[in-house]
């Protein structure tokens, strides 16, 4: 309407803006609803603001009503002098739904702000009561902390005040349980307050309130936070509780609690917030739309047949847009057709700009839309595409990225190797990179003014297969067989993942198996385990391998993702009973009950063994060989390796012919006579022909966190920090993927060889083992402080070679270091389940089962090049919907493959007694001493329950 702006301050242009919604924020009893106006329909600066609150205008209202208020930001955003601070209302307006008279409508009218007013008034407090300070907690120490504490002057306040600003006031300890207002003049604010009981649900536990009486309403003094911090906190007299309200009627300068028990700051100035009717003339309206949406028909039935489909679907499409607006959402687009129709770009130079000009002039009428329940598609619900279509092996939706070659970095002494990428490969994959299609498009046709939202399933079909299928290099027919869905969803109404532990299951519900050979019979928890691990290896246990892809429209909040999932047997699993139940005597009743079909298979010429290869911390090979002469004699033939030169005895049919192997996990990083000396990596590049394999990184401790901390970025040198102590330097990712390179080249090149049966000393990696059984697992993955161990083969070095020995970095099945056949175990008594990260991370070593997101875990980043973590960053943050994916996926993991069984429960009566001593000081000294000893030492005691 016409007059705002001669009516207003500083109101220049108010009356030519439009107001888009611009947030709604459910609180308790009311709504609120924010319309904002920007310049240039939102491609400037903002310049006005309406906040709209439907339902319970004060805190303390029974009854409904309307309240809207205008702020203007000219004083704000002007470039002379401007306002710093607090930015007040300029009118506000106030509607009850009740009415004294039904047959007439509840007056409302607009009020200004008038001119502020400034009395003198006395303010006394009497009958003191602990202070919020005191309530707090905080004492006498923290008092003289405070007074002998000098800052320093830059740090200090421009803030002139009666009170120090940078001690506490001398009657700090308390404030006054009544204060009495005398002086004004109107009589509104006179009277006696008495402090309320609230505390901590209103600012600093401080409110007074002066009872109703004799049609004067109650009144409430508080204080009203400076939430920009700004300035200091200001005491209001307001006719609500609560500073949200807006409601105050005057502002009690420069005061505080304090200065009502101090006879000299009694008296206190009273800032007055007037306002005044407004002239009749000043409307605001909601004009009728001029933008319609119209429904593009069936969505999901029109989807492409064809996997390769780079052309969406009209989701829906909006009308009526005026060439004012189709200018402002078309300012930074480059790109026209010859018809006409020109595509917003969301995801490239311009796409932060017009994502923004979209959020302000489409996306209300699209969310509103949606709400409505008229899209062609049920929001949140998920639609099947045809798994017939191969989704994941399309170069054009998900382009390979070029392989990276490591050469000799020039100018170092040392030998040093950094990562190169063909120069003219980077440029063609950038090329790709901008020519794929998008999951979302936005085509605006000037010429009918019509807004069309487009959407592509397929893009995020093959984004979300692209992972499980080219990342695992399974090929066309596994392509075919996922089960490929897709849902369209909000941001807004996505949940966050709870916070819930992981709990392992037993083997109750499984029924017992014996084994015949054995020498001692298993205990029941034992006999179900094994017929747990034995249903494992048959393949009857499945697990539903998913990924998913998530792609987000710029400025409407809608997100299209796409998942990827095919049920797959399992190929391993963790056994975690407790220390002593027995993990050692169930795995060789696995390894003997599945042996004449493990000789059945055993070949020299494909390279297949019939030994179950044993992988155990240094130190536990003799035991473990112990173990199997005692519950089988020698049943089982066993080959025990504790160092390279104990390998070069055993030939390839003394390896294939053989029942168990037993080797120590540290091999690898086995070092000889001289520290620079390592027999097995200079055996294996030895045999295979192949480069010389550098040391394992060493520079950094083998205690890694559980996940990556912080996010990497671009052209720094430091990143997010994988290892504690490692500050996450690209140096040392290099090294490790430059290790972990030499280490998997040499292994290509070793089984491209075939060795005759009498050839003696063939590594480990050469052979197809029956089973891989990693005993301690805990150990191999991660150590703590408390579980260092003092053996000097298996330091950091030797464990970071372990984790490549073992493939945990390593996706593609077949090329891991160590292959087998029925599956991977590993035995554990403190399985590593703190984070998602770490059962990922589980499930990758036992055996390559893919959970949600494995694509990019962090033993996968620790290695990466700064380009590829570029690139992984340019994907987005994951969304709560797929962090929910991700724990849904870890928790079903632990459940299916995971176990845990107690032994019974010991039937024990405790005769609990205390009796009271008095120790000598030496006694003392001794005691405390002993204590602080065991408290750093792990305890493996077996409580009365367990």
């Amino acid at each position: 309407g016409e007059g705002w702006e001669a009516v207003l301050d500083e109101c220049e242009g108010l009356e030519s803006y439009s107001f888009q919604l611009q947030q709604v924020d459910r609180k308790k009893g009311r709504w609120m609803l924010t319309y904002g106006a920007w310049e240039d329909h939102g491609s400037a600066r903002q310049v006005a603001e309406v906040r709209v609150i439907i339902g319970r205008i004060g805190t303390l209202d029974s009854d409904a009503g309307l309240a809207a208020y205008l702020k203007c930001f000219a004083p704000a955003i002007r470039q002379k002098n401007p306002l710093r601070g607090r930015l007040l209302e300029s009118a506000r307006i106030f509607m009850s739904a009740k009415s004294d008279n039904a047959t007439t409508k509840p007056i409302c009218k607009w009020k200004i702000r008038a001119s502020e007013e400034i009395y003198s008034l006395q303010i006394k407090g009497s009958q003191p009561t602990p202070s919020q300070r005191v309530q707090a907690g905080l004492g006498d120490e923290s008092f003289k902390v405070i007074k002998a504490h000098k800052p320093m002057k830059k740090f200090l306040p421009k803030i002139e005040s009666r009170n120090d600003l940078t001690k506490y006031h001398p009657k700090w300890k308390s404030w006054p349980g009544t204060i009495n207002i005398s002086g004004d003049d109107s009589n509104r604010i006179n009277g006696t307050y008495q402090r309320l009981r609230c505390q901590q649900t209103i600012v600093l536990s401080a409110l007074w309130r002066r009872n109703a009486k004799g049609g004067a309403p109650a009144m409430y003094i508080y204080l009203r936070p400076d939430v920009i911090r700004s300035g200091l906190d200001v005491a209001v007299v307001s006719p609500t509780p609560s500073y949200h309200d807006n409601l105050e009627i005057c502002e009690l300068k420069d005061w505080i609690p304090e200065n009502a028990l101090s006879e000299s700051t009694h008296s206190t100035e009273v800032n007055y917030l007037n306002w005044k009717d407004a002239p009749e003339h000043l409307t605001l309206e909601v004009p009728q739309p001029t933008m319609v949406i119209n429904d593009s028909g069936p969505f999901h039935a029109s989807v492409g047949t064809s996997s390769s489909d780079s052309s969406g679907r009209n989701l829906c499409e909006m009308n009526g847009l005026s060439r004012d607006i189709i200018a402002s959402l078309l300012q930074h687009t480059e790109r026209n057709s010859e018809d006409g129709i020109a595509e917003m770009d969301l995801v490239g130079r311009s796409g932060t700009k017009n994502a923004k000009r979209l959020s302000i002039l489409a996306a209300p009428s699209l969310l509103k839309y949606a709400a409505e329940g008229k899209l062609p598609l049920e929001l949140s619900k998920w639609y099947t595409l045809s798994s017939s279509l191969g989704f994941g092996n399309c170069e054009k939706n998900v382009p390979p990225r070029p392989v990276a070659e490591w050469k000799a970095a020039p100018g170092k002494k040392t030998e040093t190797r950094v990562r190169v990428y063909d120069a003219e490969k980077s440029n063609e994959y950038y090329h790709k990179l901008l020519a794929r299609p998008n999951a979302f498009t936005i085509n605006i046709n000037k010429s009918n003014g019509k807004l069309a939202v487009c959407m592509n399933p397929a893009v995020a079909a093959h984004h979300a297969a692209a992972n499980l299928v080219r990342g695992r290099a399974l090929g066309d027919v596994y392509a075919k067989s996922l089960n490929v869905e897709y849902c369209l969803s909000e941001l807004t109404s996505m949940g966050e993942p709870d916070t819930k532990e992981f709990h392992v299951p037993n083997s109750d519900a499984y029924k017992e198996s014996s084994v015949d050979g054995l020498e001692l019979p298993l205990y029941k928890r034992q006999a179900k385990a094994l017929t747990r691990m034995q249903a494992i290896e048959r393949g009857d246990v499945h697990f539903s391998e998913e990924e998913r892809s998530e792609h987000l429209l710029h400025g409407i909040g809608w997100c299209l993702i796409a998942r990827a999932a095919k049920k797959s047997p399992l190929r391993g699993g963790v056994l975690g009973d407790a220390i002593g139940s027995g993990k050692t005597v169930v795995t060789i009743a696995l390894i003997l009950g599945g042996i004449e079909k493990a000789r059945e298979n055993r070949s020299v010429k494909d390279r297949r063994s019939s030994a179950t290869l044993i992988v155990v911390p240094p130190g536990l090979v003799k035991q473990w060989d112990d173990e199997r002469k005692k519950f089988t004699k020698n049943k089982l033939k066993c080959i025990t390796i504790d160092c390279t030169n104990t390998l070069k005895r055993f030939s390839v049919d003394e390896m294939c012919n053989a029942d168990i192997v037993i080797v120590p996990a540290g091999i690898i990083e086995e070092r000889a006579k001289t520290a620079k000396s390592r027999p097995y990596t200079e055996h294996l590049t030895k045999k295979a022909k192949a480069n010389m394999i550098p040391p394992a990184p060493s520079g950094y401790s083998q205690r890694e966190a559980p996940s990556i901390e912080g996010t990497w970025v671009r052209n720094m040198a430091s990143g997010p920090e994988i290892y504690v102590g490692n500050n996450g330097k690209q140096r040392t990712r290099d090294e490790q993927g430059y290790y972990g390179f030499c280490y998997s080249e040499a292994i290509g090149k070793l089984r491209e060889k075939t060795y005759a049966g009498s050839e003696r000393g063939v590594p480990l990696e050469y052979f197809t083992w029956e089973r891989i059984v990693i005993d301690e697992c805990h150990e191999t993955l991660v150590t703590g402080r408390q579980h260092e161990t003092d053996a000097a083969d298996f330091k950091a070095q030797a464990r970071r070679g372990a984790r490549e020995f073992l493939g945990v970095a390593q996706t593609i099945p077949a090329s891991r270091p160590l292959v087998a056949g029925a599956g991977v175990w590993g035995l554990t008594g403190t399985p590593l389940l703190e984070t998602e990260a770490r059962v990922t991370e589980l499930a990758n070593l036992m055996g390559g089962t893919y959970l949600t997101g494995s694509a990019h875990h962090w033993r996968k980043e620790e290695r990466e090049s700064g380009r590829d973590l570029f690139l992984n960053q340019q994907a987005g943050t994951r969304s709560r919907e797929y962090r929910c994916a991700i724990q849904a996926a870890c928790h079903s993991y632990v459940k299916e493959a995971c176990q845990r069984n107690r032994g019974a429960k010991l039937e024990v009566k405790l005769d609990r007694r205390q009796h009271s001593v008095n120790m000598s000081s030496s006694d003392g000294e001794t005691f405390l001493k002993s204590i602080s000893t065991s408290e750093k030492e792990s305890s493996y005691s077996v409580s009365p329950d367990q």
